[in-house]
């Protein structure tokens, strides 16, 4: 089957148009031919401004201007004495003033058809912009509470277009989890809220979310009546999309620390043996005091008690390693930060010692509680540290000293700091320090850093790096205070 070119459409189409406009301008002159008899003054002025109307709406200024000239024509020709094309020079005010008042015609209705095109073409465009930025918009008349939705709002709710939005519709739409926020946020824009912005649920039927943002502001028109002009945006993909980094972020956050582990094992092993020594040796003591002549109660139970304590102290690193080792969902609480650091510095100890690094802990008295988790706060400390501690290692004839110190900064932050006296960064490398895959050391993965200013950012505070006036390098971050 042959298709027709758009160019034989458009002659086609204008064919159509000039065949409208000369059967418009005809039936417009049988008609008064018909009618004039019966009507003691000519009809056709008036149809043929009619006809010539509905031919510029119809085909535009072509074919509007073609009625008109077949129009003065058929005046001349039939309406004005003597019949003919001659026009009597106290007649030619009439042609004219039909002439003039056709043209007049014709630009009113081609203006109107431009501006009824334009704004199609507006509509248009703004419907497959909210289509393509998945935003839809909304009315909300307060007075009468009608409420008029676009054509994307129809498709994020998933609702019929047929189908007259309302409050009850908006809300059956919505997570129930979300119902009360949603209705909350109604009320208040009611009782005259000028704007709201807030972020929102839905449950749609076959079980799927979607994650909507809201912004509405308040208008008030000249009549006194107020309306709630607003867009709803459709951020589900990026939501999933942010889940899906803070899930990688996490996973790696936590290879990360699993890493740290693995360089300290040998701490840890120092850690664990500890107690486990000190059990063996309270044991045999214990049955010394037991198998003599006189079994030593009170010494016995002394050594009882001795490696319950070296038993709990044990199972407390051993849970700080599986904290640290294992994946689990943040949980934000109150801690005491130098709690969590004395937890750390535990861990961190023998690694410095084995590389004869001192650690000295400053740690100011009186601080408040800050809002964080304790294992990703440990892994930030843990990293700083085996940084400095690593830092002091090579080219250092100096004596080797790790400072950990805390102290209030302002009234709703807390500093926590890391120094080394070690080879410390040139200054240009500075800002790049806390970029990712950026590092130093030649078998390093430049990730350590990169997670502790996530880590830091997540919990609100920051966390930079500067040099000493002397050797080494100092890092800081601040944690908020819980409220």
């Amino acid at each position: 089957m042959s298709r027709s070119s758009p160019l034989q459409w458009s002659r086609r189409s204008a064919l159509v148009n000039y065949a409208v406009a000369v059967l418009s301008v005809v039936a417009a002159l049988v008609a008064a031919l018909l009618l004039e008899p019966d009507m003691h003054s000519s009809p056709f002025v008036s149809l043929s401004l009619c006809a010539i109307m509905f031919s510029a709406w119809f085909g535009g200024l072509g074919p509007g201007l073609f009625a008109t000239a077949l129009s003065v024509a058929g005046f001349t020709y039939y309406f004005v004495p003597p019949i003919g094309f001659a026009v009597a020079p106290t007649d030619l005010p009439r042609v004219v003033l039909l002439a003039v008042t056709a043209l007049f015609v014709v630009w009113l209705n081609v203006a109107r058809r431009g501006t009824e095109s334009a704004l199609r073409r507006s509509e248009a465009y703004l419907a497959d912009a909210q289509r393509l930025s998945h935003t839809g918009s909304f009315g909300w008349r307060i007075a009468s509470g009608n409420i008029v939705w676009s054509k994307e709002t129809y498709r994020i709710f998933g609702v019929d277009e047929t189908v007259k939005p309302t409050s009850d519709l908006i809300l059956q739409c919505v997570h129930p989890d979300d119902r009360e926020l949603v209705l909350h946020e109604i009320n208040r824009a009611a009782l005259g809220k000028p704007s709201y912005d807030y972020e929102h649920r839905l449950l749609m039927p076959n079980g799927a979310i979607k994650h909507l943002t809201v912004r509405t502001h308040r208008v008030k028109y000249e009549s006194g009546e107020e309306e709630l002009v607003g867009a709803l945006m459709d951020v589900t993909a990026t939501r999933e999309t942010q889940e899906a980094l803070d899930t990688a972020r996490a996973e790696l956050a936590r290879v990360t620390r699993v890493t740290a582990l693995g360089q300290m094992s040998a701490s840890i092993a120092h850690e664990v043996n500890q107690p486990l020594a000190a059990i063996a040796t309270s044991a045999s003591a214990g049955l010394r005091w037991l198998t003599r002549e006189v079994p030593e109660i009170g010494e016995a139970r002394a050594c009882v008690n001795h490696i319950a304590e070296e038993a709990n102290r044990a199972s407390e690193i051993m849970r700080s390693i599986r904290d640290l080792a294992r994946r689990a969902d943040p949980e934000v609480v109150a801690l005491d930060i130098n709690a969590v650091i004395d937890e750390t510095v535990a861990l961190v100890k023998q690694e410095a010692l084995n590389h004869r690094v001192t650690v000295q802990v400053q740690l100011a008295p009186e601080l408040p509680l800050v809002r964080g988790d304790r294992i990703q706060l440990q892994q930030v400390i843990i990293n700083l540290a085996i940084n400095g501690i690593q830092a002091m290692v090579a080219g250092i004839d100096r004596a080797r000293v790790l400072t950990i110190r805390t102290e209030r900064r302002e009234s709703d932050q807390v500093l926590v700091a890391v120094q080394d006296v070690g080879i410390g960064t040139e200054p240009e490398g500075l800002d790049r320090l806390f970029a990712a895959f950026y590092t130093t050391k030649p078998d390093g993965m430049g990730m350590g850093l990169s997670i502790c200013r996530s880590i830091i950012e997540a919990h609100g505070g920051r966390v930079w790096a500067s040099r000493n006036i002397g050797p080494g390098m100092t890092f800081q971050f601040t944690v908020s205070a819980y409220r």
